[in-house]
This record gives C-alpha cells, structure tokens and sequence, in this order.
C-alpha cells in the first residue's frame, strides 16, 4: 500500500498567517507552488491558495481613486437618450477600478496595493484537510475529492511534516501503471 509518508515533499516551505498576501504571492512564485501551510511557530493555523487570494479579493471591496467628490457632478449629463446609463457613468470615472488581475500587478496606482495591504490569515482555509504520514494515498485522494482540495497536509502528532498534492498522486499513479497505447 502507498502511503502518504512514500509521496510527500517532507519540510514543506510556509508563511505565518501576520505575513502579507504579497509575501504570499512572490513565495508562490519564487518556490513555484500554489498552495503553502500557514504556521506560527509549530503551529499550524491554515493554509493559504492562490485560490483562496483571489476568492479573498473578489468578495473585498475596491477601493477608488482619489479624486475630489463634486468633480463627477460638474457637467450636466448629455441629452442623448441612446447612451446607456452604465456607459455614462462608466465615462465619468474612467479609472475607477481595474480587473482582479490588473489589481494584483498594479502597484504604483492611487489605488491601494491590494496584496501589501491584506495579511495571510485573511484570506487563509483555516480548517485544511490533515492526514498522518501512514495515511494511504487512496485515503489522500478521497478526502481531496470530497473537499475540493487540491492537497493535504501530512500531520504526525500535531506537528506538520509534508504535504501531499493532487500532482503527486498523479505521478505515482502515472509509474505505478503500465503505459497504453493509444490507437
């Protein structure tokens, strides 16, 4: 039987939850991962997902530019009837907000630096799956599909010591099975 002990990246890389969602972002990609526990000292208190960032930040707020609040009331809307309103108003402000992908790059706007700005226990799954090292990868696989998960952390006596994807699972499955051959 497979374990979870034969397939886990033992000593994984963490983040602990005061650090900001930008350190979180540029962890993500120096060490090119998308998902990393969150601990304060020993403990483990969640993990934190690309995912998880950018469900965060489609549910806060934006926050508009700074502009003085009578400049938008100063002209007098034009008599065409065959604009619509949302296009007017659109008009108005045209630099009132940018795209969820456009906010995480940009950071010399007068908008806030969105990820600077938040901290990781924020937008952190502080209930993430857990299984002990002698966990079987079927186990794993299950859990995964039933929460959605796209790992599990590998807990022994409350101390995290790996954790284990759905990309991992996915090559041991791979060299476990014999090639097919695809006609």
């Amino acid at each position: 039987m497979l374990t979870l002990r034969d397939l886990m990246t033992a000593a994984p890389v963490t983040i602990a939850p005061d650090a900001t969602l930008r350190d979180a972002v540029e962890l993500f990609a120096k060490v090119g991962v998308n998902a990393l526990p969150v601990t304060d000292g020993d403990q483990i208190v969640g993990v934190i997902t690309t995912l998880s960032i950018v469900t965060f930040e489609s549910v806060t707020p934006g926050v508009p530019t700074e502009r003085e609040s009578s400049d938008v009331w100063e002209s007098d809307p034009p008599e065409d009837d065959d604009i619509p309103a949302a296009e007017y108003f659109a008009e108005l402000w045209e630099d009132a907000g940018s795209d969820v992908d456009e906010r995480f790059r940009v950071t010399d706007s007068p908008e806030w630096d969105f990820l600077s700005e938040h901290r990781v226990d924020e937008a952190m799954l502080s209930d993430p799956a857990e299984l002990a090292p002698e966990a079987s990868v079927d186990e794993a696989a299950e859990r995964m599909r039933t929460t959605g998960a796209h790992g599990v952390l590998v807990v022994e006596h409350g101390r995290l010591c790996g954790i284990v994807t759905t990309m991992d699972i996915t090559r041991a499955f791979a060299q476990l099975s014999p090639p097919t051959e695809i006609e």
